[in-house]
């Protein structure tokens, strides 16, 4: 105990009973005073705090934000206590650094007992928010890390990971953030992640809506199998026995593969807090995604000369046995186009039944974009002749990849008939990044990765004309 505490004067108790005890009243000849004495409680012992911890807490403070050795001084010569302490850390680095964007101070983020990979995404949150896409709404939960430079997540970082950094200049804590803990890498992964994506989903990517995404559970080639009943309801005589159905399988086949590559953000750019070249690379490779998966598919429709992949069958996807390809190339007209739709209305199915395949798409290299677009515009017509019998019902879709400047596709609903598909690993759809500390590169490296694959699962939801 203090000497404080052992300063403290301890009250004359007497024992009234077994269980209370009160202050002897002093001696009184006044039978009225006696009376109407009050017994009186001992008076309440406050600790005193230890001031050695508390101080020691504020230079941790001063130290860990920079603030210096007068601002700890200042708050030790006036007594403070943490809280207070705290406080004043918190008003001085929102006054530094961002005074409509507080920033919180590593010992309140403690404070919340949050995982640190949770730590880790909000702060990446605030990175992409204010550096990469100021549009960005905040989490409430990542405001708070929204003032911080790259130097205060580094200092957060190896704070969380129970290392000093007493003494250490910047571009030490920089180095040491980079290749002690793998949260700091993790931040600018996460950041790199979210620009990348923005760029992946507006890039354009034409044949993504004529053909249908699945998933994949591993790098096995799978083979899709397309069942179909030759059921058929046939009378049964009086005592007659029934005739059992058969089934028909046709199957196709392929497999995902891995492609990607390696950017870094170079130490200096990270001591700077300049990303804006990092940002801009990763919005690139968010397009280059995009890019390739959209030339894998247009690679497919175009392969053996345009005439398609070999099917299960041994034809091409494109053949006259398929009943899919226009058996002379025509210019793109009225006449063609019905044609056309009505072969694919006639497509049979496994079972050699009629499956009607109604067109939706008319897909035409940029060439033939005003001449598709105007076979397809509803117009007012004033006579019967003038009537635009397609007029609404095609959706055109122009891709610039096409580089036949006359071949012409009708294209059905993926979702209705099956044809073009595209797959990814499961869990892993569209670019995925991963990060660590650089070797080739002084800083951090970024590895973009997608697990892609694509293939024609049947002819019978497309139509080829080679144009003239």
């Amino acid at each position: 105990m203090s000497r404080n505490k052992e300063a403290v004067a301890r009250p004359q108790m007497t024992r009234a009973d077994d269980s209370v005890a009160t202050t002897q009243a002093p001696p009184t000849n006044n039978r009225a005073e006696a009376e109407t004495s009050v017994t009186e409680t001992p008076p309440l012992v406050t600790p005193i705090p230890d001031r050695t911890a508390v101080n020691a807490e504020i230079r941790s403070l001063a130290t860990v934000h920079d603030l210096g050795s007068d601002w700890a001084n200042g708050l030790i010569d006036r007594g403070a206590t943490e809280n207070e302490a705290r406080t004043a850390a918190l008003q001085a680095l929102s006054q530094r650094q961002a005074p409509t964007k507080p920033l919180t101070p590593r010992l309140q983020v403690l404070a919340n007992n949050d995982d640190p990979q949770v730590i880790t995404a909000r702060m990446a949150e605030a990175l992409y928010a204010t550096r990469a896409n100021p549009r960005h709404e905040l989490s409430e939960a990542a405001r708070p890390y929204a003032g911080m430079t790259t130097l205060d997540m580094a200092r957060d970082c190896l704070s969380r990971s129970g290392v000093s950094i007493t003494g250490m200049q910047p571009h030490q804590v920089i180095t040491r953030a980079l290749h002690t803990t793998s949260d700091f890498p993790t931040i600018f992964a996460d950041t790199a992640n979210r620009v990348l994506r923005d760029a992946y989903a507006a890039a354009p990517a034409v044949l993504r809506t004529v053909a249908r995404q699945t998933t994949m559970r591993d790098f096995r080639a799978r083979t899709h199998v397309q069942a179909a009943d030759l059921a058929k309801l046939e009378k049964v005589n009086e005592s007659g026995e029934y005739k059992y159905s058969g089934f028909v399988e046709a199957k196709e086949s392929y497999a995902i593969g891995t492609y990607g590559t390696i950017i870094g953000l170079t130490r200096q750019a990270i001591i700077n807090d300049d990303l804006g070249a990092f940002n801009d690379v990763a919005g690139q490779l968010g397009r280059a995604s995009t890019e390739f998966e959209a030339q894998f598919m247009v690679d497919l429709v175009v392969s053996n000369a345009g005439s398609g992949p070999i099917m299960d069958d041994g034809d091409a996807l494109f053949h006259a046995n398929h009943g899919n390809l226009a058996a002379s190339a025509s210019e793109m007209t009225v006449t063609s186009i019905s044609s056309a739709r009505l072969a694919m209305r006639r497509q049979k199915g496994i079972n050699g039944r009629v499956i009607a395949a109604t067109p939706k798409y008319l897909l035409v290299p940029p060439e033939l974009e005003t001449r598709a677009e105007s076979l397809v515009t509803i117009v007012t017509p004033t006579r019967t002749d003038d009537v635009n019998p397609f007029g609404g019902r095609l959706e055109v879709l122009v891709e610039p990849r096409l580089t036949d400047a006359e071949r012409w596709y009708l294209v059905a609903d993926p979702t209705q008939v099956e044809g073009l598909e595209y797959a990814y690993l499961q869990g892993a759809e569209g670019p995925q990044t991963e990060s660590r500390a650089g070797f080739e590169v002084d800083g951090v490296e970024i590895k973009v990765r997608v697990d892609f694959g694509a293939a024609f699962l049947d002819w019978r939801g497309w139509y080829a004309n080679d144009g003239s």
